[in-house]
């Protein structure tokens, strides 16, 4: 997904918690005029030796002097952001007010399930609510995990075999999708976990984000064996 850069767009990537900027420039080989820049948010610092293929430095994100960069004059700034569907927009991507409705009341719902976790996520599978029990399983602090996309719970040959999307388009296409799986902690270590994944819609049928629920199967075989 490629976007235009906005004050609101800098603003929620704030406050998602983004911290830097992969910065790719276009120019127009006759001219020699700048005619885009392209801005990939990340939240680790890049290592300015190492970048990616095409990118020539990085900026740290603050909201003052990246607004300046919002309206250069004769250039064009854009945010990419990979998303596994070319339909989803920015506004599904950074827009959470759905999610933060009666957000107290649902903290204190979710925060009661303590051996489930339960995590809300946007279309495009990016984490915006996590209780404590998600902490509890997976070893990531709230703060921690807000923003990143839920495929960091699945293991690498899964990513390899394009589980997370198909687990996403099978939840929309028919109401749930359920899974029996290894997932990963924040320590890379696996466990056997069941899960439900299902989408969310708002009070006039939008598609607005998936709600999944998993917990820890091993740990429950274990305590049936040990009786307790």
């Amino acid at each position: 997904m490629r976007t235009p850069l906005t004050s609101q767009l800098l603003g929620d990537l704030i406050e998602k918690r983004y911290e830097y900027v992969l910065v790719k420039v276009t120019v127009n080989q006759q001219t020699e005029e700048v005619v885009d820049i392209t801005l990939v948010p990340v939240k680790a610092k890049p290592e300015l030796n190492n970048l990616p293929a095409g990118f020539e430095t990085f900026y740290r994100i603050t909201r003052e002097p990246m607004q300046l960069v919002c309206g250069v004059d004769k250039t064009s700034i854009f945010i990419e952001y990979q998303s596994f569907d070319d339909e989803i927009s920015d506004k599904d991507i950074f827009d959470d007010t759905y999610f933060r409705m009666s957000e107290e009341f649902f903290r204190q719902v979710l925060d009661s399930l303590e051996d489930y976790a339960v995590i809300t996520t946007d279309k495009n599978g990016n984490i915006n609510s996590w209780n404590s029990g998600a902490q509890k399983v997976l070893g990531y602090a709230e703060q921690e995990v807000l923003g990143l996309n839920a495929r960091i719970f699945f293991t690498i040959e899964d990513i390899a075999a394009g589980k997370p999307e198909i687990e996403l388009k099978k939840a929309l296409s028919l109401g749930r999708a359920i899974d029996e799986r290894y997932h990963v902690r924040k320590d890379g270590s696996r466990f056997w976990g069941s899960g439900l994944f299902f989408p969310l819609f708002d009070e006039e049928h939008n598609h607005r984000g998936f709600t999944k629920i998993m917990r820890n199967q091993r740990e429950e075989q274990q305590a049936k064996e040990l009786g307790i």
